[in-house]
This record gives C-alpha cells, sequence and structure tokens, in this order.
C-alpha cells in the first residue's frame, strides 16, 4: 500500500472514530439527563411528600416539563422500562413519553395508560407474564401492580378502559404488523 493510500484510510478511521465518539457522546449525556429527569419526578412525587404537596397551591401540585403535565412515573423492571407519565394521548404527548387518558383514574381505580410500541417505549410490553411487577408513582403517590391479564383488542374497544371499584393499571400499545389491532396489559394492584 502506498503513502497516500495509508495516509487517507488513517484520516477515514480517525474521522470516523470522531463521528462516533461524538454520536455516542450526544446519546450518552440524553440518558442520563433523561435519568436525571426521571428520578427527580420520582423524589417531588414520592409518598414522603404527597401530603404537603396536597396542601400546596393547586399550580405547585403538577410538574411542568417539555410543556406537558407531568402526572409521574411508571417503572417496568421485567422489559427494563422507566419513563415520564403525561396528561393527554396525542400524538405530540406519546412522542415524548407515555401518555394517560384523560378520563381515566389518577391513582385510585383504573389507570390508563399509552405509548407507542417502539424500542425506546413498549416494544418489549408483549413480553410480560402474568406475576410481573409494575410500579406507577403519581402525583398522588405510588402503587405496585402486578399483571393479571394480557390480551388483544381491537383498536376501538375501550371496555378494558373503563374504570373500576379495584386499583388497576391499564397499559396499551399498538401490535406490530396488526395496524387494527392493540395490545393490552391489565395489572392489579399487590
Amino acid at each position: 500500500m502506498n503513502k497516500r493510500l495509508k495516509k487517507a484510510v488513517v484520516i477515514f478511521l480517525v474521522l470516523l472514530l470522531t463521528i462516533i465518539a461524538i454520536i455516542s457522546t450526544f446519546f450518552i449525556t440524553k440518558y442520563y439527563s433523561d435519568k436525571a429527569i426521571i428520578n427527580r419526578v420520582t423524589e417531588i412525587y414520592s409518598d414522603d411528600n404527597v401530603q404537603e404537596r396536597l396542601n400546596a397551591e393547586q399550580d405547585e401540585l403538577l410538574l411542568q416539563i417539555d410543556d406537558e403535565t407531568v402526572l409521574g412515573v411508571i417503572k417496568i423492571d421485567k422489559i427494563g422500562f422507566e419513563g415520564l407519565v403525561y396528561e393527554g394521548t396525542s400524538l405530540s404527548t406519546l412522542k415524548k413519553g407515555v401518555g394517560h387518558f384523560e378520563n381515566s383514574a389518577h391513582l385510585d381505580g383504573n389507570v390508563c395508560l399509552a405509548a407507542h410500541n417502539t424500542n425506546k417505549f413498549w416494544a418489549k410490553l408483549h413480553t410480560l407474564q402474568n406475576g410481573d411487577k409494575i410500579i406507577y408513582t403519581s402525583f398522588l403517590g405510588s402503587k405496585e401492580y402486578h399483571v393479571i391479564n394480557i390480551t388483544t383488542i381491537d383498536e376501538d374497544d375501550w371496555s378494558l378502559l373503563e374504570d373500576t371499584d379495584e386499583n388497576m393499571i391499564t397499559l396499551i400499545t399498538c401490535v406490530k404488523g396488526q395496524k387494527e389491532k392493540r395490545l393490552c396489559v391489565q395489572a392489579m394492584e399487590f
């Protein structure tokens, strides 16, 4: 190999490694920034702080992040997911995180949530099994749930989102390759 070609290969490799380092740094920084926000919300919304927050002014009850109302944090260890729960299920809200169906309960009753079926959110939701744990920390306190039902429903079937006397959480996401279907995971308070 002549000197020019070697030099060009070395320059190319250095540039490639520099680009990879910059991109990696961006994603690592984003991960730790997101994690810090989630930890902050979890701490502020912890059971230890609920009564103090409920006694505060109404505008101090809910956090505002990314121009969205943050209701809490959902954590599903089995699939390695932890993310913010925002009020509403608009496309712009679901791009940012998990959305809360506005007419469902906030903590007591049937808390209904939706998220995209992507690697960033709930692509692995279908791997949950009965008994798996879900932790939801909301502005009203925390609850631990255990999965009791995993089913596929029609996109216009809202029957599993109706309020209940039991404390439960209902998670909805799309089913890959089946535009008219939704995966529905329900869990009861432990």
